[in-house]
């Protein structure tokens, strides 16, 4: 089988996406599967990153998005597109987003009659709001049930996200969830020093947030609850925010000394500062999936989430974690002063999450993937036949 992905989120962006998609290379190569990434192409890396997949990669020009300057647009010359992939003589497509590369993708599936699945992974509808841009949700919709609609599978990572898409009509729904890495992610890397770094009392709990810092994470409604909090578990609480992003400088004005910042990490010292801390908080409303959620749980810490949108495929109020309604900055503060007072809940929760995530394999993930490859597959080759 050989496999063309059209991408305008890859390496060396860093995000819940470019995460899976660079841990299906791996896979991929692990099984001496043949295929190419058509992605856009970077200016330059961001300083200090690295690639993680070592897939063979076609990049194109693209453009940064005036709103999301993280994020790129490719604007391919089809002709240079189309030969590439000619040569590649792909027998499957898999489209990850309905703009740029990946309508271009489209286009090459229908012209060299290619069969083609596509996968969902953002919920631009849902970001409109945060952008000034609701006026644009009749048109994003038209555009996804068009896009999807075109596809013989489309991918979801997560039930709660088939639901929304059946709710709007887009057919050939599939589940592809997510998975973690329970060697990288793991409580076994700990670590004490880390823990002296950013403590400023003995006994002092680190409350963690990973991710992007932008405004569909809800982080203002995060930055709040921590004053509330603040009010009175300041000095047993202390805030950890991993991330980099276009509401970093908002967020940091807005939040006190209380409040630590680090940037972007990965690998080892990404993986010792989730075990290093005592719980995991995350107020996004807006997920498909939420990878950080799965991290956090195998790092052995129990998860303060909100009752919306993916992460509640995998965190169970009061099993493996706390859900909060919806931006609802007095419902956060009120779980994370909950987790802060009761011991004994906080280390149930945390055992259950780890439980939880040792049973989520990228491997078994993955291999259900291919599984639904072949089965698209082989329905084209009947329907080619019996034409």
């Amino acid at each position: 089988m050989r496999i063309a992905y059209f991408t305008d989120t890859y390496l060396p962006q860093i995000n819940g996406v470019t995460n899976t998609l660079g841990r299906l290379g791996d896979y991929l190569k692990n099984r001496q599967t043949e295929h190419l990434f058509f992605a856009p192409q970077y200016e330059r890396e961001p300083s200090g990153l690295t690639c993680l997949c070592p897939s063979p990669v076609a990049r194109f020009k693209s453009v940064t998005l005036p709103f999301y300057p993280e994020c790129r647009l490719s604007l391919p010359n089809y002709t240079k597109l189309a030969g590439i992939a000619d040569r590649f003589r792909p027998d499957l497509i898999h489209l990850t987003d309905p703009l740029g590369i990946g309508l271009a993708g489209l286009r090459y599936a229908k012209e060299r009659r290619i069969p083609v699945v596509s996968s969902f992974h953002t919920n631009f509808d849902a970001y409109l709001s945060y952008y000034k841009m609701e006026y644009l949700e009749g048109m994003v919709w038209a555009l996804f049930q068009w896009f999807h609609n075109s596809c013989a599978m489309n991918f979801c990572p997560s039930q709660t996200t088939m639901q929304v898409l059946a709710a709007k009509g887009i057919e050939n729904l599939a589940l592809w969830a997510r998975g973690v890495d329970s060697v990288r992610f793991s409580p076994h890397h700990r670590r004490e020093e880390i823990r002296r770094r950013f403590i400023s009392r003995p006994q002092q709990l680190l409350f963690l947030y990973v991710g992007r810092l932008a405004p569909e994470k809800d982080l203002d409604i995060l930055t709040q609850s921590i004053k509330q909090v603040n009010q009175t578990h300041q000095e047993k609480i202390r805030f950890i925010i991993a991330g980099d992003g276009p509401y970093a400088q908002d967020m940091r004005e807005q939040s006190d000394g209380n409040v630590l910042f680090t940037g972007y990490l990965q690998g080892a010292e990404l993986s010792s500062l989730y075990a290093s801390c005592d719980a995991f908080v995350f107020p996004s409303s807006t997920e498909t999936f939420g990878n950080v959620v799965l991290e956090a749980m195998a790092s052995r810490l129990p998860v303060i989430t909100v009752r919306s949108g993916g992460v509640t495929d995998n965190v169970v109020d009061g099993q493996n974690g706390l859900l909060c309604a919806p931006r609802d900055e007095a419902s956060l503060a009120e779980a994370m002063i909950r987790l802060a007072d009761q011991d004994e809940l906080r280390e149930a929760l945390a055992a259950n999450a780890l439980a939880h995530a040792s049973s989520q394999s990228w491997n078994t993930i993955f291999d259900r993937l291919l599984r639904d490859y072949r089965f698209v597959l082989d329905k084209y080759s009947d329907t080619v036949q019996t034409a």
